[in-house]
């Protein structure tokens, strides 16, 4: 069965110039042909609206809580800085189960037993986002191990041998019933800043119910994860029922069906070869409002100048897919390495292009990863990009802000 209505096929360009010592330049990247579609929407967002991937907001904010502040320096900044740039939504953590942050800004520091100062944090970042007028995507788990993941829940159940990823995460009953009922319990918290319920915040625009899942261990044909998502998201509803709610996954397919094998097959990645989870499958669940993906092309085995092409075609062939469910895409994290093999100028002329090719096919939104307050380190993340403080956005620190600013704009039109 295909997924897929046909469409024109995906092309960028390379524009090169010889500048300074002859040396080749990218310039841009352009859509040529990357198809269109009707407008997609997040909510009540502009279709295209830019969203912004800044993790660490709640671990910032109970850090502040702890030393008795009236306030979060790195918490305002991001928020504002945001606002300025147009972003009309931020997709930070709502989840910390860490056992090294233990003390320091863990949520859930054993089962179903909490850090009220860390759960203050996260007050703090739902509160303040409203003030600023951003809106929250809020992952309530994360596939890996950092801050804590689904080895720590099955640590927590006593399995032996626990893995990062560990499939028992979606299978074993203890361990999902233990994550529903941290989720009930988190939907149903009542901010201390506002008095508003989680599941009821302004705030959300969303909540995604694990950060990148992946089918490894599982059956093939990605079965049995969807009915943990049914099973998760369906609990999701139930304690936040105005709230959308996505998977948070990657857009792998067991298999490329409905999808142009040749070309996936020629590029080299496997990522529409991995069993264990079908993106159409998932997208497809009814308490699941919108479809999901991620692309990182050198961490798949991307690279040179199909890289831009195959990124056009990740965007458009899913967006495709999520439009025949009748659903929008959110395209959830989008990253190039700052020390890898391409230059600035080749990144920014890829994330244009792909920019472009999201506002043609009607994407319900997209963000880079990731946006970093101006103290945060880049060796913190191989992704990092700023604001800084007394610049202008297109200041060559800042990497891609005034990327954000074009597209935020061309969506607000």
């Amino acid at each position: 069965m295909s997924f897929l209505r046909r469409t024109s096929a995906v092309a960028l360009a390379w524009s090169l110039c010889a500048c300074g010592e002859g040396e080749p330049v990218m310039l841009e990247a352009v859509a040529a042909d990357c198809g269109s579609g009707p407008a997609q929407h997040l909510d009540r967002l502009p279709s295209g609206s830019m969203v912004l991937n800044a993790y660490f907001l709640q671990e910032e904010a109970t850090r502040d809580v702890r030393r008795g502040a009236a306030e979060s320096p790195v918490l305002e900044e991001v928020l504002a800085k945001a606002a300025a740039l147009g972003v009309r939504a931020l997709r930070t953590n709502g989840h910390n189960d860490a056992a090294e942050k233990v003390g320091d800004s863990a949520i859930q520091v054993a089962p179903l037993q909490y850090d009220e100062a860390a759960l203050v944090g996260l007050d703090w970042v739902l509160a303040r986002a409203r003030v600023h007028g951003v809106r929250l995507v809020l992952p309530l788990g994360n596939y890996w191990d950092a801050y804590g993941g689904a080895r720590r829940y099955v640590e927590w159940a006593g399995l032996p041998r626990p893995v990062e990823g560990d499939p028992r995460f979606f299978t074993e009953p203890a361990v999902v019933a233990h994550y529903k009922a941290y989720v009930a319990n988190l939907l149903n918290r009542v901010n201390t800043v506002d008095g508003i319920r989680y599941g009821d915040h302004p705030a959300v625009l969303a909540w995604e119910l694990l950060n990148e899942p992946r089918g490894r261990g599982l059956d093939k044909q990605g079965v049995a994860m969807r009915a943990w998502i049914d099973d998760v998201a369906r609990e999701v509803k139930t304690h936040a029922p105005g709230h959308w709610v996505g998977t948070g996954e990657e857009g792998f397919e067991p298999s490329p069906e409905g999808y142009d094998g040749a070309f996936w097959a020629a590029v080299g990645t496997t990522m529409l070869r991995t069993p264990g989870s079908s993106f159409a499958r998932n997208t497809a669940s009814p308490y699941i409002d919108f479809a999901s993906v991620h692309f990182y092309p050198e961490a798949w085995g991307l690279d040179g100048p199909g890289t831009a092409v195959a990124g056009a075609k990740w965007i458009s062939e899913h967006v495709e897919v999520a439009r025949s469910l009748g659903k929008p895409l959110l395209v959830g994290e989008l990253g190039l390495r700052n020390e890898g093999d391409l230059d600035l100028s080749q990144r920014r002329a890829l994330y244009r292009g792909w920019l472009e090719c999201m506002r043609e096919q009607g994407v319900g939104g997209g963000a880079l990863w990731m946006f970093a307050n101006d103290a945060r380190p880049d060796a913190w993340d191989a992704h990092t990009f700023y604001f800084r403080d007394g610049t202008v956005p297109e200041d060559p620190v800042n990497r891609y802000a005034d990327l954000i600013i074009e597209a935020a704009a061309a969506a607000a039109r």
